[in-house]
């Protein structure tokens, strides 16, 4: 990564987080706290569903809700999430307090699965800033806003290694919808064929990724099947360099394209 110019600079490399960046940790222990905190709170209401029924109506709720974001970009509010479950269970949606009780156990209980950075993230990311690319988060969100994201970010020591952050919760709409890539693009003030996508996602990341134009490498630890032409890893120490290679392919490509119709 030598010379006048910086290899990756006038590209943008936009980063998945969960899964990419930090892992998920421990989400039964998360999964646990939320019932057991929705409990607490609901019985300081008079309202003493089973635990067994409570556990269910919660994991259905966010199951469903995931799988719209994940089939059709879709984006439910936290808000709409916890309605759903109290509708589940007979209880006044509109009832304030409680509402806001819930809200807040829902929108941080991810904090108790304790997750971290996964082995070589902030190395990766300082040697992609120092090779000149512009760093971008890109993120969906679900049951945990966008302002607990940067919470746990700037726990992580990973927030200002970013040029931008996106989250679906900001944008309304999520991965694999084009507009989430194309805010990326326009943001950046570059073409989307100057922003590369990271992630370990095939459908949200990589797909979705170049389905706005974007370019996409994917993370891929687990070694399963790819995308044809799309490269891949399993180690974050291996995705600057990966960076580097791929950025000149495709300039070299684009010069080639341009003096073929010349």
């Amino acid at each position: 990564m030598t010379g006048s110019v910086l290899p990756l600079a006038g590209w943008t490399v936009s980063l998945d987080l969960w899964g990419t960046l930090i892992t998920h940790g421990d989400r039964k222990a998360a999964d646990a706290w939320r019932i057991a905190e929705f409990g607490r709170a609901l019985h300081a209401y008079s309202h003493h569903p089973e635990p067994e029924q409570l556990s269910e109506i919660v994991g259905r709720t966010r199951a469903e809700a995931a799988h719209q974001q994940r089939t059709a970009g879709a984006q439910p509010g936290v808000e709409a999430q916890v309605g759903a479950v109290l509708d589940e269970l007979g209880i006044d949606r509109d009832a304030p307090d409680l509402l806001k009780l819930l809200l807040a156990v829902h929108t941080h209980a991810v904090l108790r699965a304790c997750p971290q950075p996964i082995p070589g993230a902030r190395e990766a990311l300082d040697a992609i800033k120092a090779a000149g690319g512009r760093l971008v988060l890109t993120s969906n969100t679900l049951a945990t806003p966008p302002d607990v994201h940067r919470l746990l970010l700037s726990d992580l020591g990973l927030l200002d290694r970013f040029d931008d952050l996106l989250f679906s919760g900001d944008l309304g709409v999520a991965k694999p919808r084009p507009e989430v890539f194309a805010t990326v693009a326009e943001r950046a003030v570059m073409p989307p064929g100057r922003v590369v996508h990271v992630g370990d996602d095939l459908l949200t990341d990589v797909d979705g990724a170049l389905g706005a134009g974007c370019r996409a490498i994917h993370y891929n630890p687990r070694r399963e099947a790819s995308r044809p032409h799309v490269p891949d890893f399993t180690d974050l120490a291996e995705l600057p360099d990966l960076l580097v290679s791929s950025c000149r392919a495709a300039a070299a490509e684009l010069i080639s394209r341009s003096a073929s119709h010349d």
